[in-house]
């Protein structure tokens, strides 16, 4: 369990956290490209297969069929796969879950035409396979950056999740266009095999023997980590302040193409400038949070980005100038990466290595979830009462999530 911090003054004298030894740690290098060749590996293939569907389909519903694939199996195997992250090697989990969506990308490659069942059937194998990478890959960033560290190797991890998003979905239709869904399927498997490559290479720690209890069943095993969470109000807190950003980040993405047509007037296809100011916003809180952790706690610069962000979205729902809106979306950018960098930090430092894998695999099946209920109740919200009013209710949810945190004492001194 980490030391709790009773004074914020006494955070100067520890360790500074840098991007300079952070970067020079090859380890941790290797487990970030190892990351981004996934993620950018992830973005390409869902949009080809959202090409290919629409054309089987010619229908929106026929679109949404590899989203499903996407989502569903962090819902049905996100807990399960938790708990064998923490009884297999977490380095071969890493290194065979990457080969294997590799070789499911080449396998889908006969079955692009045939039918949009087979096509969801191995995607569906596929994101499953993701389910076992996610928790060990997050178990392991602990093990390989020094404990002051952890909030920028976080923070890095977060830049090239959302960058990797954007960019792989941008490379999506110049890939298409001059390789071929055919093409386009193999640079996505050679960025899983690159993946594979670099972990293969990353010096984690070997599997910790099993104590007396080995003999317990998943279920138990499973039942543990969910009871562990329970007990522990600080992990139980940052999960659901993880679920309400995550689900609150889904919702601004799904509101932001109606956002840039109706409430700013500068039409749908111009709604990515929105996507642009929320990652220089992340930038720029990425190198403010390295210098703001030395100064207060990661508790309350989680409250304090909370209610911050909660302000901004509920100005945000009566701005329709241009400039002001981007600017309040850059801040957006920044309390999202003090938010989920924080958060990570917090439990990582929390959570006992034995039991890592089980709590990431919980946490990774809310965050997925997030991106899924919240966005459609928020559309339908939307949808009645329009874009400025739902982005007012959102706001004041965010807002009121950060000042709940001001009356947990534990959380606000981690």
């Amino acid at each position: 369990m980490v030391e709790v911090i009773p004074i914020v003054g006494e955070l100067p004298d520890q360790p500074q956290a840098s991007f300079t030894k952070v970067l020079s740690n090859t380890g941790f290098l290797l487990l970030w490209l190892g990351q981004l060749s996934c993620q950018l590996a992830d973005r390409v293939f869902v949009y080809v297969l959202m090409v290919i569907a629409y054309g089987l389909t010619k229908s929106n519903l026929g679109v949404s069929v590899p989203l499903l694939a996407f989502g569903l199996p962090s819902l049905l195997f996100g807990p399960l796969a938790g708990v064998y992250v923490d009884k297999w090697d977490r380095k071969g989990i890493l290194v065979v879950t990457s080969l294997v969506r590799g070789a499911l990308i080449l396998l889908i490659i006969p079955l692009i035409t045939k039918s949009l069942v087979l096509i969801f059937l191995v995607s569906f194998l596929l994101y499953t396979a993701t389910q076992f990478f996610a928790p060990a890959e997050t178990a392991s960033i602990p093990e390989l950056v020094k404990k002051h560290d952890l909030i920028v190797a976080n923070a890095l991890f977060m830049i090239t999740w959302m960058a990797s998003s954007v960019v792989g979905f941008g490379l999506g239709a110049p890939l298409v266009n001059i390789f071929g869904n055919d093409g386009t399927f193999i640079a996505a498997a050679i960025l899983y095999f690159i993946s594979a490559g670099a972990v293969a290479l990353v010096p984690l720690k070997p599997r910790e023997p099993q104590s007396a209890h080995k003999d317990h069943s998943i279920m138990e095993d499973l039942l543990f980590g969910v009871e562990f969470i329970r007990r522990n109000v600080v992990v139980r807190y940052s999960l659901f302040k993880l679920f309400v950003a995550t689900a609150a980040i889904a919702s601004i993405s799904l509101l932001a193409i109606i956002y840039a047509k109706e409430v700013l007037n500068i039409g749908a296809k111009n709604f990515g400038y929105l996507i642009i100011a929320v990652g220089l916003g992340m930038f720029v809180g990425m190198g403010l949070l390295e210098r703001l952790q030395r100064w207060l706690t990661k508790g309350i610069i989680v409250i304090l980005s909370f209610i911050v962000s909660g302000l901004t979205l509920i100005f945000l729902g009566s701005v329709s100038e241009l400039r002001l809106a981007l600017s309040l979306i850059f801040v957006l950018g920044v309390g999202n990466i003090f938010i989920t960098s924080s958060i990570q930090t917090i439990l990582q430092q929390r959570i006992p290595r034995r039991i890592r894998g089980r709590v990431f695999g919980l946490q990774n099946m809310l965050v997925n979830s997030a991106f899924v209920f919240p966005v459609i109740i928020v559309g339908f919200v939307a949808d009645l009462y329009g874009v400025p009013a739902t982005l007012t209710t959102l706001g004041w949810l965010v807002a009121l999530t950060g000042v709940v945190g001001v009356f947990l004492p534990k959380f606000r001194a981690v």
